[in-house]
């Protein structure tokens, strides 16, 4: 059990009296020794997580299912998690709990912790608590109601996308609502909301992809009947932005030419993997910290029994390449990338709010 950081450490010794047991039990439960009462484990739990106190180490080989969906960027950093535990000598299982229901309620029922990378409904992360309250359950990408949540920090990209936008001057933006992403909603909200907040009066459309026509043909045919077209298209998912630049920029540059295109993710962590892949201006993290914290979490477990879900975001930041067209008209400092704590120094005043829009 280790305590949280800022957390100043505390006397076992008393809080042990405080709780009328032996120091030896209070050990006994931060250690997880299975002979320890329920109710004596829950009372212990309950102040712990009081005092700041949260990691639970296991003891033994631990038992994980991992759920994958056809999503291939999930499923490839999945299985570079997966890797990293079964080199620890934990026990993996593969599992897809929309296409063998009962092999993956099977899995569940034996294991200690799920790692869902497969964005499931509500019904699925409550019936796992029913077949196997003690597992730990932890959702990579997007929440779902799981016990842990670790995502990139979408509410914070979301609001620097429309910063750095409006800083530049675009007030009709087009954004990309990929099928296949499974965060976009939750970065567009916060796009949304922010753009609305800097300039009440701007024009935002959804483009929602519709299967019949693939993403491309969606958008162009978004393009055709806009009046008028926006100044910039906004891909919440990175990847979705280079196929639109492979399969209409690059055969027609001077048809785009006067769109700017913003976009999430790095090119390096596109998967299926692209090649020379073009550069946009777009927010990004390092996907390697978001595997980091599912492996921590996964090794030392935090107690669930008291206490929310936890929810970690890994950092966020803008970094500009020249995709975003200048038309404020104004001069603005050469940044090539801002991070939360620039953003914070910058506050309402420096993103140029015009509220007579």
């Amino acid at each position: 059990m280790e305590p949280r950081r800022g957390i100043n450490k505390i006397n076992f010794r008393a809080l042990a009296r405080e709780l009328n047991i032996s120091a030896m039990t209070l050990y006994r439960v931060i250690n997880n020794v299975p002979s320890v009462k329920p109710g004596t484990r829950n009372r212990v739990i309950e102040v712990l997580n009081r005092h700041g106190f949260y990691s639970l180490k296991h003891s033994g080989n631990l038992r994980i299912v991992f759920d994958f969906s056809d999503n291939a960027f999930q499923r490839h950093y999945g299985m570079r998690l997966l890797e990293r535990l079964a080199a620890r000598g934990c026990r993996c299982v593969e599992t897809d709990h929309r296409k063998n229901s009962s092999r993956f309620q099977n899995a569940v029922a034996e294991s200690d912790v799920v790692v869902f990378c497969s964005v499931p409904g509500p019904d699925t992360v409550d019936l796992v608590r029913r077949i196997n309250p003690r597992l730990c359950s932890i959702s990579l990408y997007t929440r779902c109601g799981a016990d842990i949540t670790i995502s990139s920090d979408n509410t914070l990209g979301g609001e620097l996308a429309a910063e750095h936008l409006h800083r530049m001057g675009h007030r009709h933006i087009a954004v990309v609502l990929a099928l296949g992403h499974p965060t976009r909603i939750e970065r567009y909200q916060s796009f949304f909301a922010r753009m609305k907040l800097l300039d009440p009066g701007c024009r935002i459309d959804s483009i929602k992809e519709r299967r019949e026509f693939g993403l491309t043909g969606t958008i162009l045919r978004y393009l055709e009947s806009a009046a008028p077209c926006p100044t910039a298209l906004f891909f919440p998912a990175g990847g979705f932005a280079q196929q639109f630049y492979d399969e209409a920029i690059a055969s027609a540059p001077e048809r785009f030419s006067s769109f700017s295109i913003m976009s999430y993710d790095r090119p390096g962590d596109f998967w299926p993997p692209v090649e020379n892949a073009h550069e946009f201006d777009r927010i990004e993290f390092h996907t390697e910290e978001l595997l980091d914290w599912a492996e921590y979490y996964i090794i030392n477990r935090p107690m669930m029994e008291s206490g929310t879900p936890i929810h970690t975001c890994i950092q966020a930041s803008l970094r500009v390449v020249g995709s975003v067209k200048n038309l404020s008209g104004t001069l603005l400092p050469e940044q090539s990338e801002i991070t939360k704590g620039e953003k914070d120094e910058l506050g309402e005043t420096g993103l140029g709010i015009d509220v007579s829009r």
